[in-house]
């Protein structure tokens, strides 16, 4: 394709001026940084809670990445972004509420089982496991309904039974159970005089302490030895640095917010302590989970090109293996064993010089590297005959109306496809059609044709 084809402008149409420039990418870039490294530096303060400058901190980084992704796009593709990412917030905060949310352990009241630190960064991050123990009233310490009780040694998150707590919510170990007796002597725990065995699942010996100003389970008095019905005690595992169910007494079910059911980050200490992973329905899960993944960098995925009936366009199942193997994310192909054939369907991209911006358009391939395109009263002729089988017989295209060069005019430039180039014409018959295919955009190389479109809706029909 000639230098001049490549920066010719797409027709007026196209060329819709940006909500948001372009060039506000870099200042969002830098904004990011910025935030970034704030959230770095304010949380090597070991602080324990948050203040206003993290969350300031946060909203910087999290609005500059949003004018990073919608700058140089106009205004239907930021409103399909912004409509997009609220459905994605959406889910995302259901998940959090009904099904599971992750959480930093920010003290070391949980080692060596729970590796804590407030500074950012640093510190284990853990999945709360919010179904199990039935579906909780956003922001109220009250269930919908109750699911799976409660059992001892499970690791929970809880809301604080004091109102003064600094930490509002808290991770701890079940020990004490509603209704039991219990009484902690000589570093070991008592339920209604038997002492208790620690299972080996938690894989270290703890020595429970008994402080002086710590009463419940320590003194014998029945208000700090009898558990209430539906309350629990909550200790720590490393019972000497916890501040526990022993010093602000027994937790109520309903501040139960969730069990805690692995450790995902940092990796090397990732650890699974409700043994879900050794599931078939995980095993699977993960497998199919993977296996999509792939599929959609590799194999193909839905795309939506453009149209001259509108901006949302065409849906179509796209393949990339059809022609070639492609760098996912960049769609470059790096390994090519085949060509595009004649009538075939295909998504190919086009930059806008003005946006920089690539569109997405659906065509036919019409005429190959080599072959000499012109229209007789509307139809498409190649090499000076007309087709005499395929797609192509007895179609007609317009060629009379807008800026409509390739193809009508005779002279090489305008008629011979060149070399790694195809000649791709619209099934769309709107008017206007044609501003989106070879007759106006010209000849389409063959680094911009994404995939083969298998399937489509809006009556376009996939190729043969």
């Amino acid at each position: 394709m000639s230098q001049k084809n490549k920066n010719r402008d797409i027709s007026a149409d196209e060329q819709i001026s940006p909500l948001i420039p372009a060039y506000a990418a870099y200042i969002a870039a830098f904004l990011f940084v910025a935030g970034i490294v704030s959230m770095y530096f304010l949380g090597r303060n070991g602080q324990d809670s948050f203040t206003w400058k993290n969350y300031l901190a946060i909203a910087l980084t999290v609005c500059s990445a949003v004018l990073w992704f919608i700058s140089g796009m106009d205004r239907t593709q930021v409103l399909d972004w912004f409509r997009s990412g609220f459905i994605a917030l959406f889910l995302a905060l259901t998940i959090r509420w009904a099904i599971a949310e992750p959480y930093r352990i920010p003290s070391g009241s949980m080692e060596t089982t729970l590796h804590g630190d407030p500074r950012f960064g640093r510190g284990d991050r853990v999945f709360v496991n919010k179904w199990i123990y039935g579906l909780r009233y956003p922001f109220l310490n009250k269930r919908i309904w109750q699911g799976k009780m409660p059992e001892r040694w499970d690791i929970v998150v809880f809301k604080a039974v004091e109102p003064d707590a600094v930490h509002k919510t808290l991770v701890k170990r079940i020990v004490g159970m509603p209704g039991e007796e219990v009484q902690i002597r000589s570093g070991r725990v008592y339920i209604n005089g038997t002492p208790l065995t620690l299972p080996e699942s938690i894989g270290q010996e703890i020595y429970y302490t008994s402080p002086l100003d710590g009463p419940y389970g320590v003194q014998s008095l029945p208000q700090y030895s009898q558990i209430p019905d539906g309350h629990y005690l909550l200790l720590g595992d490393n019972s000497a640095h916890s501040r526990d169910g022993r010093y602000f007494g027994w937790v109520p079910n309903e501040n139960m917010v969730g069990r805690v059911s692995s450790i995902w980050w940092p990796p090397p200490r990732w650890r699974d302590f409700t043994g879900f992973s050794q599931q078939l329905w995980w095993r699977g899960g993960i497998t199919v989970f993977l296996l999509l993944a792939v599929l959609r960098l590799l194999a193909g995925r839905v795309c939506s090109a453009k149209n001259a009936n509108g901006p949302r366009g065409q849906r179509c199942v796209i393949s990339f293996l059809s022609y070639g193997l492609l760098v996912p994310f960049l769609l470059k192909r790096i390994i090519t064993w085949r060509r595009p054939a004649s009538g075939e369907l295909v998504l190919f991209k086009v930059k806008d010089p003005l946006t920089k911006s690539d569109f997405l358009f659906l065509g036919r391939i019409a005429a190959v590297a080599g072959e000499r395109v012109t229209f007789d009263n509307g139809r498409l002729c190649i090499n000076g005959s007309l087709p005499e089988s395929g797609y192509f017989v007895n179609k007609s295209f317009e060629t009379e109306t807008g800026n409509i060069k390739y193809g009508r005019i005779k002279s090489k430039e305008f008629s011979t496809v060149p070399e790694h180039a195809y000649f791709l014409l619209s099934d769309d018959s709107a008017p206007g059609a044609c501003e989106h295919d070879s007759r106006t955009l010209g000849w389409i190389s063959e680094d911009a044709i994404v995939g083969k479109a298998v399937f489509c809706c809006c009556g376009v029909k996939q190729a043969d």
